[in-house]
């Protein structure tokens, strides 16, 4: 599969499903990142990993229900002091700390005005990670190699997986 076709497939799936199977499948990316913010604030004694466990509960709790804007504004103001600026740190910890903290806000956008563009960057960041690492373990990788790596064809399997169940 072809990043291409993935987005191809990805769009068609995202438009056809209910706001509950699109919060499980951001829910589902959040905690595979969340390590990622963790790891991170211990390494550099910085952030708050669990404000970002917090927030990905109260997504959780929220799903199905009606949640209230104010609280979703209260989180996302928590939220945005603790996300890493590369311009402060750099390294590789820290990309895959701010595309957690990324995917956090994206979830709560959507929570709050259900635009499923916040799913295709959930995924996005997502993929990005993937990328970082497999960069981050070999840096002469190409792109095409990237593109072509059975992980990041697992997790786009993986990703159109939870949209069909979720």
């Amino acid at each position: 599969m072809t990043q291409l076709e993935f987005i191809k497939l990805l769009e068609h799936k995202v438009t056809g499903s209910s706001p509950t199977v699109l919060i499980d499948f951001a829910l589902d990316i959040c905690e595979r990142l969340q390590p990622e913010y963790t790891s991170f604030s211990e390494n550099h004694n910085w952030g708050d990993a669990n404000l970002l466990k917090e927030c990905i509960e109260f997504c959780r709790v929220g799903k199905g229900t009606m949640v209230n804007h104010s609280d979703i504004k209260f989180y996302l103001d928590k939220l945005d002091p603790n996300i890493p600026d590369m311009d402060d740190f750099g390294d590789f910890d820290s990309s895959y700390a701010l595309n957690t903290s990324c995917v956090v806000c994206e979830l709560l956008e959507y929570l709050s005005d259900k635009d499923k563009s916040h799913i295709f960057n959930i995924s996005t960041y997502m993929t990005h990670t993937i990328d970082f690492k497999l960069s981050e373990a070999d840096a002469n990788l190409t792109n095409e190699e990237l593109e072509n790596h059975s992980d990041l064809i697992r997790e786009w399997e993986y990703q159109l997986k939870l949209v069909e169940t979720a």
